[in-house]
C-alpha cells in the first residue's frame, strides 16, 4: 500500500483551533496547571499574541488537505528575539486568568533563554493528531525536518520513555541535561546525528 505524502504549510489563523488543541496535547498536566480549565482558551490566546509559541512559527502538516500534526521550528536569531520580546500587559485582563497567562507568557519566553548555536534549529514541539498516532506519521515528519542542512536540537522529559525512544531511532543522542529551573521540569536536550553537511 502507497504511503500518503504528507504536505507541509505555515501555519494560519483558520488554524488556531487545531493547533490550540495539538499545543495542549504536548504537556497536558503543564497547560492544566498552568491555565487552569480555559488551557486551551489560553493556548489560543498566546498562539496569537506573539509568545514564544505563536502561528508564526508553526507548521502545519496535512494528508490530502487534512491536518493531522504541527511542528515548531526556531532558528538562533528567533530563539534570541524571543527571549528578549518587552511583554505588552495591555494583552492581559486583571483577572486570574490574566495573571496565569502572564506568567505563561513569560514562562514560554524562559524556555527560549537556553539558546542554541547558530548552525542549529530548535523543534520546540511536535504533536499528532490523536486519531492519527501509532501509524508511523512522527517519525515521518521527523525524517522530514532531519533532512534539512541544519543540526536539529530539541528537548524532552526524561519521564516521555515513548518520545525518548522515537528519538533516539531517528538519530538523535542526549546533549546534556536542562537546568532545574527551566520550565519543562526534569528535560533533557537532545541533538540529531545525521551528517548535514
Amino acid at each position: 500500500m502507497k504511503k500518503e505524502k504528507i504536505e507541509y504549510r505555515q501555519s494560519e489563523s483558520s488554524d488556531l483551533q487545531f493547533v490550540a488543541h495539538l499545543v495542549f496535547n504536548t504537556d497536558p498536566s503543564h497547560f492544566k496547571r498552568a491555565l487552569g480549565t480555559k488551557a486551551q482558551a489560553g493556548i489560543s490566546r498566546l498562539l496569537i499574541m506573539g509568545s514564544a509559541i505563536n502561528l508564526e512559527f508553526i507548521t502545519v502538516c496535512e494528508i490530502g488537505n487534512r491536518p493531522i500534526a504541527i511542528y515548531a521550528f526556531y532558528t538562533h536569531e528567533e530563539m534570541n528575539r524571543l527571549s528578549h520580546l518587552h511583554v505588552d500587559m495591555i494583552n492581559f485582563s486583571f483577572s486570574i486568568f490574566g495573571f496565569r497567562l502572564l506568567h505563561e507568557f513569560r514562562t514560554l519566553q524562559r524556555s527560549m533563554e537556553m539558546g542554541i548555536f547558530p548552525e542549529q534549529k530548535y523543534l520546540g514541539l511536535i504533536s499528532v493528531h490523536e486519531d492519527f498516532r501509532n501509524k508511523g506519521y512522527g517519525r515521518r515528519i521527523l525524517n522530514h525536518l532531519l533532512e534539512m542542512d541544519a543540526e536539529i536540537v530539541l528537548d524532552v522529559s526524561r519521564w516521555n520513555r515513548k518520545a525518548l525512544s522515537l528519538y533516539s531511532e531517528c538519530g538523535f543522542e542526549f546533549e546534556t541535561n536542562l537546568p532545574s529551573n527551566y520550565p519543562t521540569k526534569d528535560s533533557i536536550r537532545m541533538k540529531s546525528t545525521r551528517d548535514h553537511h
